[in-house]
C-alpha cells in the first residue's frame, strides 16, 4: 500500500523533531552517562540539571527511534545506534549532532530569507559569516571542527584503498582540517611524503594524528588557506573543501593549486556529486545546507567540468567511493593541470 501524500509530507517534518531530540541528547552527554549499563532517569536529570518527567519523555521518544533502549520502568541503556553519540571513538558523530542541532537548525529556520536574498541565513542570524561566528564562538567552532575530523575519519577512510595514488611523490593536503585524511593516505603509501595546509587551531591534534598513523617523520603542517600561496607539489587533495564555496572563490583556490601542481601533477577533490534529476540525492540536501550555511553549493559532473576548466585543469575522470548503502555520493574527481 502506497502511504498518502500527506502522511509522507508528514514524516519529513517530524524527521526534524527527532534530530532536535538527537541534539539534546547530545549536548546532556546522555549516551557518555548511560554507557556501561543501565541508568534510571532520576540520576541521569541529577547528573543533567534537567526536569525528570521530561527527560524520561525525551528518552522514551529516542528509545522508540532505536537511540537507547527502555530496559525498566524509567531505566534506559544504550543501543548500537547510541553508541554514536558517545564522546569518544571512530563511530562517534556526537559533535555533528551538537552543530547541527544549533547551528544548522537555526539557519533551516530562516530559509526563507536566504530565498528571498540569496545570501546565506547564517549571516542574518549573526550578523557574520559562519568562518567568523566560529571563531568568536570557541565552542561552536570546537563543534565543528571535531565533527569534520569524524566525518572525515567516518566517510573517507575508503579513499586509500580504493583511488590509486600510486605515482604521487609529495601529496598536499589543501584544507584538510586534522590530517585524518592524508594520515591514511601516507599510511597505505609508505613512499609518499605529504604536506598539510590548514589553518593553526588543531595543529596539536593534527601531530597526534600522524604520529598514531606511524607517519610523522613524512607528514608538515603548514599554516595557511587555499588562498594563500601553496606549497609545492606533483599531488593535491582537497576534501570536502570547495563545496563550501561559491564558484567564484572555488576558482581562485583551484587556481592557487594550479601555480604550484607540477605540469604532469594530479589533483584530486573528494566531493558528492550532484544526482540527475527526480533521483534521491544527499548531495541536493547538502546542497541548500550550503547555501543557507556559507554560500557554498555542491555540484553536478557537468559543474565540475566548468569550473575546473576556469582555473586551468581538465576533469579526467570520476571514482565513486565505497560509501552509503544504495548508491555512494562521495567520490574522488581527478583533474590534472592545462598546459599554459
Amino acid at each position: 500500500m502506497n502511504e498518502s501524500s500527506s502522511l509522507r509530507i508528514r514524516r519529513l517534518f517530524y524527521g526534524s523533531w527527532i534530530a532536535q531530540a538527537v541534539y539534546a541528547a547530545a549536548k546532556l552527554d546522555l549516551a557518555d552517562l548511560i554507557d556501561g549499563g543501565t541508568r534510571d532517569v532520576a540520576t541521569l536529570a541529577e547528573r543533567t540539571g534537567t526536569n525528570p518527567e521530561a527527560l524520561y519523555r525525551v528518552l522514551r521518544a529516542l528509545a522508540g527511534e532505536g537511540i537507547f533502549t527502555e530496559t525498566g520502568p524509567r531505566e534506559f541503556g544504550m543501543t548500537p545506534a547510541a553508541i554514536g553519540l558517545l564522546s569518544t571513538g571512530d563511530d562517534s558523530v556526537k559533535n555533528l549532532a551538537i552543530f547541527y542541532g544549533k547551528e544548522v537548525h537555526q539557519a533551516y529556520g530562516r530559509i526563507l530569507d536566504s530565498l528571498k536574498t540569496g545570501t546565506p541565513a547564517i549571516d542574518a542570524i549573526y550578523g557574520m559569516t559562519l568562518w567568523a561566528h566560529m571563531e568568536r564562538d570557541e565552542e561552536t567552532g570546537e563543534a565543528f571542527r571535531r565533527g569534520m575530523g569524524a566525518t572525515t575519519w567516518d566517510e573517507q577512510l575508503p579513499l586509500p584503498q580504493t583511488y590509486d595514488f600510486s605515482g604521487i611523490k609529495r601529496l598536499v593536503d589543501v584544507g584538510g582540517g586534522e590530517g585524518t585524511m592524508l594520515a591514511a593516505v601516507l599510511h597505505e603509501h609508505p613512499e609518499m611524503t605529504g604536506v598539510l595546509v590548514e589553518l593553526p587551531s588543531g595543529i596539536d591534534r593534527t601531530k597526534r594524528h600522524f604520529h598514531e598513523a606511524g607517519v610523522a617523520d613524512r607528514a608538515e603542517i603548514v599554516e595557511g588557506s587555499a588562498f594563500d600561496v601553496l606549497p609545492h607539489g606533483d599531488g593535491y587533495m582537497m576534501s570536502c573543501v570547495l563545496h563550501a564555496m561559491n564558484d567564484e572563490s572555488s576558482v581562485v583556490a583551484l587556481s592557487r593549486i594550479r601555480d604550484a601542481i607540477d605540469p604532469d601533477g594530479r589533483l584530486i577533490i573528494l566531493e558528492r556529486i550532484v544526482a540527475a534529476p527526480d533521483e534521491p540525492s544527499l548531495a541536493k540536501i547538502l546542497d541548500v545546507s550550503m547555501m543557507l550555511m556559507n554560500g557554498g553549493q555542491e555540484r553536478t559532473e557537468a559543474e565540475w567540468h566548468g569550473l575546473l576548466a576556469q582555473a586551468g585543469f581538465k576533469l579526467s575522470r570520476i571514482v565513486v567511493l565505497p560509501y552509503f548503502s544504495g548508491g555512494a555520493e562521495l567520490a574522488a574527481i581527478e583533474a590534472t593541470p592545462v598546459p599554459r
